[in-house]
């Protein structure tokens, strides 16, 4: 998911027409609290009986505009996705409270048409950045967006940082409840997830649905995914139509980035799991079996060729196999991959390659560079992390946008130039691009030329 959340395509818009929102001056920075919500299957609902749906949903706005308001909070220009709600508190016990009376309410609303509502509302606090006069961007509303996503109907989810600052100044009568660590969608560092409990609510619900509950070795990381929304999107419909699928595209085009964010989306898709598959250091094609079989956990066989133990241990699975970095390795990986296919009709795999594999069935989807805006924002998201505060505007966003149009909208290239916020302004890389590889080479310590291969 990239930095800012965007409203999902064909949900129906039931905000009321006439519905203001704050201007800028009244929209809380710095440190903030954010509450999400939604509606827990909306689209089963607008399908069932779209007037119905229509009148319920426009009573839900009521009875969250009261709940945010009432508490002290305001809400920016709807940036959620179909039905959801942002509220924005500057005191996170103002947020908790909110979440507390809105769950309340809803349990108690007499909907029309018998038709019940259930919203699933997350809160997260940290530090708010502001884009334009409207809508809030970055990593502290995204991580609140993936905390939402975990939920059920008519649960509220308390991150670790917002469940510190509140269980001191918690409303009469509520608790919270120790959900444990959990990996969110978004991959970076598990949360911990605390439930807010009261005696009016609901207080037993499935598991959450984080990424705990598949089993998958998808790896960390580090920073924001920034951009790729669209492609995620198609990535999920290509995902579930065709079984082996393969991303190309040319190095530093962020094709293992896309591939490892498209595998935690659909993990729930496969009860058997997510394996990720590092190919880059495999250097003898012999060994690619051996490393498909070591994310699986299965012994070698004496005297029986790899690929034949994977074909029967798999024979039943439904998995998703990701295969990165198999350029170097085609033609042992395209072996595989038919053998595989054939033998666990369940089996779905993604690849990430300069080339494709040239295998029967064979879905090629080229990484297309970033568009304008994502490239920018790209920037500037790396760059404030080296240059804290620092944002793409005036004079600094037009060398901004000057720098990632010449470096072709390729991630790796445009976060090695951000990094170089650090020590020269946005106007002096892009004056330097003429020699762009002398700039970007030891833009980090870390990517190394072997790395910088493995990382696209």
């Amino acid at each position: 998911m990239s930095e800012q959340i965007d409203a999902h395509p064909g949900s129906p818009s039931s905000r009321p027409a006439h519905e203001t929102f704050p201007s800028s001056s009244r929209l809380p920075s710095g440190v903030v609290t954010f509450l999400l919500s939604d509606v827990e299957g909306s689209t089963r609902l607008w399908e069932g009986d779209e007037g119905t749906m229509g009148a319920a949903i426009a009573r839900h706005y009521e009875l969250l505009d009261a709940a945010i308001t009432l508490h002290g909070g305001v809400r920016p220009v709807e940036q959620g996705e179909g039905d959801s709600v942002v509220g924005v508190f500057a005191q996170p016990s103002d947020a908790i409270a909110a979440a507390l009376h809105a769950q309340r309410t809803f349990a108690h609303e007499p909907w029309p048409g018998g038709q019940v509502l259930r919203i699933r509302i997350a809160l997260h606090t940290g530090e708010a950045q502001l884009r334009g006069n409207d809508y809030y961007v970055g990593r502290t509303v995204i991580r609140c967006a993936r905390l939402r996503a975990v939920a059920h109907g008519g649960q509220t989810v308390l991150s670790g940082a917002t469940r510190d600052l509140v269980a001191d100044r918690l409303p009469d009568d509520a608790d919270l409840r120790d959900l444990g660590s959990h990996r969110l969608k978004d991959l970076g560092a598990p949360e911990r997830v605390w439930q807010l409990c009261h005696p009016d609510l609901a207080d037993e619900f499935p598991p959450l649905r984080s990424l705990n509950a598949f089993a998958n070795n998808l790896p960390t990381q580090l920073t924001s995914f920034v951009g790729r929304d669209a492609e995620l999107a198609e990535l999920r419909t290509v995902l579930e139509a065709d079984r082996l699928v393969t991303l190309t595209g040319a190095g530093g085009s962020g094709k293992t980035r896309l591939a490892v964010h498209a595998a935690a989306d659909v993990a729930d898709r496969h009860p058997d799991g997510v394996r990720w598959v590092e190919l880059a250091p495999v250097s003898s094609p012999d060994a690619v079996p051996y490393a498909v079989a070591r994310t699986f956990g299965f012994v070698e066989e004496e005297d029986r060729p790899p690929t034949q133990t994977l074909c029967e241990q798999l024979a039943a699975s439904d998995a998703l196999v990701v295969l990165d970095n198999a350029e170097h390795v085609l033609e042992p990986c395209a072996q595989l991959t038919q053998a595989l296919l054939g033998a666990a009709p369940k089996l779905r795999i993604l690849v990430t390659s300069r080339e494709p594999l040239g295998v029967p069935g064979e879905l090629t989807w080229r990484v297309p560079s970033l568009n304008d805006a994502a490239a920018t924002r790209l920037f500037s998201e790396r760059a404030s992390r080296v240059r804290p505060g620092f944002q793409a505007e005036g004079s600094e966003g037009a060398a901004v946008a000057q720098i990632c149009r010449r470096l072709d909208g390729l991630p790796l290239a445009i976060e090695l130039a951000a990094a170089r916020v650090r020590m020269m302004p946005p106007a002096r890389i892009a004056a330097a691009l003429d020699d762009r590889f002398r700039l970007l080479t030891g833009g980090s310590r870390t990517v190394l030329p072997a790395e910088t291969a493995r990382r696209t």
